[in-house]
């Protein structure tokens, strides 16, 4: 996919970015997902995570409220934090023992600030991340693997990319 071309859209980003706030975003693209691959996320506003701008949401699959897991979003920018985005793997599913790991993923991004009061305005190509990267977390969310050797991301290099890479394809 190529990146935004004011030149083939006849509009700038800057344009579009209006109708891309940060929250919006975030609760559209969860909304998206949960449709998509019959889930369910529920925020835990008491979960103790590494920063307090950080929030977690539990999974559970919408038809029998089996939990799956718990997700991390760390989306913005600040002090000794890199500065690109990634998804993180924390615990990959398996199972040992009779017994089940679930999973836990972040998604660790630097998007757009508001700046003076004003919300967090995302142009197209940080929805287009938002997007691809929250893909890589609900892959580890969703896979069922018996041996974390083959959970989440731990697939081969070639299928990595595809769950994100094809559930971004929405954004376009």
């Amino acid at each position: 996919m190529s990146r935004f071309n004011e030149k083939n859209n006849g509009f700038s980003e800057k344009d579009l970015a209006q109708y891309f706030p940060a929250e919006h975003v975030k609760n559209a693209t969860m909304e998206i997902y949960q449709d998509l691959l019959g889930l369910k996320f529920k925020k835990l506003p008491k979960a103790k995570t590494w920063n307090k701008l950080v929030t977690a949401y539990e999974v559970r699959d919408k038809a029998s409220d089996k939990k799956i897991g718990n997700f991390y979003l760390d989306l913005y920018p600040r002090e000794d934090k890199f500065n690109h985005a990634a998804a993180m793997t924390l615990l990959k599913r398996s199972q040992s023992g009779g017994k089940t790991q679930l999973a836990s993923a972040a998604m660790v991004t630097n998007f757009s600030p508001g700046k003076d009061g004003e919300p967090s305005i995302l142009p197209h190509g940080e929805v287009v991340t938002f997007f691809h990267e929250f893909g890589h977390v609900m892959h580890n969310m969703c896979n069922e693997a018996k041996f974390d050797r083959f959970a989440g991301a731990s697939v081969e290099k070639d299928f990595v990319e595809m769950p994100s890479q094809m559930l971004e394809n929405w954004i376009w």
